[in-house]
């Protein structure tokens, strides 16, 4: 979920009183993503997105992929499986 922190700052949390997992901030003309930490060294830039829903969707995309879960969509999936 996106919770709001200011104008330009949006925090990426996975319930309402969760912990921070990334950042979304107004970069230019679009949104920055980055995994949150208090260490700065260990802060990862995730891209740059046109909307700050978009960037927190490629948050949780990113979170699927290092744990092995694919992100395609249902149709490629049948797809790949002959069922189209």
């Amino acid at each position: 979920m996106l919770d709001r922190a200011s104008d330009d700052r949006w925090f990426v949390r996975r319930t309402p009183d969760g912990a921070v997992m990334a950042v979304v901030e107004a970069f230019g003309t679009g949104w920055r993503l980055r995994r949150w930490s208090f260490v700065e060294s260990e802060q990862e830039a995730l891209g740059v997105y046109t909307s700050a829903e978009l960037a927190e969707t490629a948050w949780w995309r990113h979170l699927d992929r290092g744990r092995g879960q694919r992100t395609a969509s249902t149709s490629e999936s049948r797809r790949r499986l002959g069922e189209d």
